[in-house]
């Protein structure tokens, strides 16, 4: 089965990674106790010093393997993005607490970051909101929005994690434990770590003088939201202004009845445009399937709950119609 790897969310920690193959490397700064390599390794990433911050995480580590190195595509729309939460991530607090259990060597890590992933959400959503009722390209524009939230994130609560300091020859090693690696890095990225395998894909089609676009968000292979544009020649003006402006208020009463929905029609040039946005984490699959406003097919693309990528941009394909999807990054069998 096929698994999306995750683009590095510490860009720097990755460059890091590569220059410590390389001559002798950054070490540690000296600490006695599991307490104290532990705050030294959150100082650094405090600190941004992401460097020094990897010399504490074992090379078999599996935050290694979720966070690599080249293995896919660069995404150069991003730097910009990743820079600016680079730059915030430094926000983070924290204090350490040593239990004296399992050989001195368990610590207790309560931090504070900003909360860039409900951030991030909402301004995706205000994003579908505006393209669906505006027109334009604010959805799709996933690089502005991504941007927007990380700017508008305020500080989260505090969080508290279990994780072993152990001291090996060479230095401290630390590793999470009873959480899996997703929270664990969650804890000092503000839950950033959920977006750091997100794509776009785009997906369009024209059949007779319909003009068929469809935007999917998703992390990994996870859809999380899409917006079905309908380009149609406005032959004669049959749609006027006061007409339309009707049909956006019938739509707009009709989303506030099925939560996780976004409606509306738009004039571009001779062309009507009709804009459906759904918000997969919220909306019922029931409700959108009993609608109309998704096929069947949706049900069969689901996992676990979840519609994916994949299959939702294979079925598309098969059907004729031409897709992309940025960034890109490599899987594994």
């Amino acid at each position: 089965m096929k698994r999306f790897h995750k683009i590095t969310v510490l860009f720097a920690l990755a460059l890091c990674l590569l220059l410590a193959g390389c001559g002798g490397g950054t070490k540690q700064e000296a600490a006695d106790s599991a307490e104290e390599a532990t705050v030294h390794f959150l100082t650094n990433l405090q600190n941004g010093e992401f460097e020094q911050a990897k010399t504490y995480l074992d090379e078999e580590n599996p935050l290694l393997t979720v966070f690599p190195m080249a293995e896919g595509d660069p995404a150069p729309e991003l730097d910009a993005v990743y820079q600016q939460f680079r730059e915030k991530m430094t926000g983070l607090t924290f204090r350490v607490g040593d239990e004296g259990a399992v050989g001195n060597s368990m610590v207790y890590i309560t931090a504070a970051q900003y909360d860039f992933r409900s951030a991030i959400n909402e301004a995706m959503l205000a994003a579908m909101e505006s393209q669906c009722r505006e027109g334009g390209d604010a959805f799709a524009d996933y690089a502005g929005w991504l941007s927007q939230g990380i700017a508008d994130a305020a500080m989260g609560e505090e969080e508290t994690v279990r994780a072993m300091a152990v001291d090996k020859k060479g230095g401290y090693i630390i590793d999470h434990r009873g959480y899996t690696d997703h929270d664990f890095m969650n804890l000092f990225t503000g839950g950033f770590y959920d977006y750091a395998d997100f794509q776009m894909a785009v997906c369009t089609n024209t059949m007779g003088d319909v003009e068929h676009t469809y935007y999917f968000a998703a992390l990994g292979d996870e859809v999380i939201a899409c917006i079905q544009e309908l380009s149609e020649a406005n032959d004669g003006g049959e749609l006027d202004d006061e007409t339309i402006a009707g049909l956006n208020a019938f739509y707009a009463q009709t989303a506030q009845q099925i939560p996780g929905f976004f409606m509306g029609v738009t004039k571009e040039g001779e062309r009507v445009v009709t804009h459906i946005g759904i918000d997969f984490q919220t909306a019922d699959q029931n409700t959108l399937v009993n609608s109309g406003l998704v096929s069947g097919d949706y049900r069969g693309n689901m996992a676990d709950g979840r519609l994916s990528l994949a299959a939702t941009v294979g079925g598309f394909e098969k059907e004729g119609m031409t897709s992309s999807v940025t960034p890109v990054y490599k899987t594994a069998e």
